[in-house]
């Protein structure tokens, strides 16, 4: 049965939700990457080792328990306001990913954090705070998922036959929030009275597909560069679908387009200091014995 929506008051418990979702996205992102870089990456089933891994499974659980809240999320609020939230992962997951690696988050990625979450609430106070109920016949969803399916196995392709290079992990993290984003947006069509087994369907089938490239991005790639990546692709495929193909309301006057664009400028910029890498330094001694120096410990 499809979720209640459009209730009064339901936007802001949709945002409510959408915030607690990003807690656990960021929890299992962090769990993901470190599990998928831990495991054999050196074996051709690489991909398959990380089923025996434990913290694999409780990132596995807190991605599905983000989801339920998230597609709670998509019933009570537009999909081109709820799924922009989803920036924030990224920012709870800096000092969750500092605090299992051993180490303090730096004055700069937290002004670089402040950033992100500045831009991101410019670009949410220009989105649609409507919530109109999609009616989406068959065919469009067919031809959506087809569109979607073509585009993504073309950039994992892609990124594929480029592996080796830095930018590889990022084309496959494009690819996996491109079916983030379309999973979301037939996520909301399955919850708000759309032909359910369809859209519900095609949901599953494009979040379970982005998981798995992910994953992918996340071992050749390690948390930073592909997790920002996703943080901005998805929404911005949301978006457009939201607007496009679910008649999401959006005012494009002037004003609200510049503070939009100046919002996604400062949330881009934030992600992109959080993305670099950090800077080693290297601890010596001397060994008395041999009497020459070596490399003890080095601190990132």
């Amino acid at each position: 049965m499809p979720l209640p929506v459009a209730v009064p008051g339901s936007v802001g418990a949709a945002v409510v939700l959408a915030l607690l979702s990003t807690v656990c996205f960021a929890g299992s992102a962090v769990l993901q990457e470190r599990e998928s870089r831990q495991a054999d990456s050196g074996s051709p089933t690489a991909g398959w080792s990380v089923l025996r891994r434990p913290r694999w499974w409780i990132a596995v659980g807190m991605t599905v328990a983000g989801a339920g809240l998230h597609i709670t999320a998509l019933a009570w609020g537009p999909l081109s306001l709820i799924q922009p939230l989803g920036i924030l992962t990224l920012v709870l997951a800096l000092p969750l990913g500092a605090r299992m690696a051993g180490r303090i988050v730096t004055r700069r990625e937290w002004v670089a954090a402040a950033a992100a979450v500045g831009g991101l609430a410019a670009v949410l106070s220009v989105a649609p705070h409507g919530a109109p109920t999609p009616h989406l016949p068959a065919a469009v969803i067919l031809t959506t998922a087809a569109v979607v399916a073509t585009g993504a196995a073309g950039l994992y392709a892609l990124g594929t036959r480029m592996q080796g290079h830095r930018i590889a992990p990022v084309i496959h993290a494009v690819a996996a929030a491109v079916l983030f984003g379309a999973g979301s947006g037939m996520a909301r069509v399955a919850v708000t009275g759309g032909p359910f087994p369809l859209a519900a369907a095609v949901a599953v089938l494009g979040s379970v597909s982005g998981l798995a490239v992910a994953q992918r991005a996340y071992r050749a790639g390690g948390l930073g560069a592909p997790l920002a990546t996703i943080n901005l692709a998805d929404p911005l495929t949301a978006v457009i679908i939201g607007v496009v193909l679910l008649g999401e309301p959006f005012a494009a006057t002037p004003g609200r387009v510049l503070l939009g664009a100046a919002g996604l400028l400062a949330t881009a910029a934030g992600i992109g200091a959080l993305t670099r890498p950090r800077p080693s330094h290297v601890i010596v001694a001397a060994t008395p014995a041999a009497g020459k120096l070596e490399v003890v410990h080095v601190v990132r």
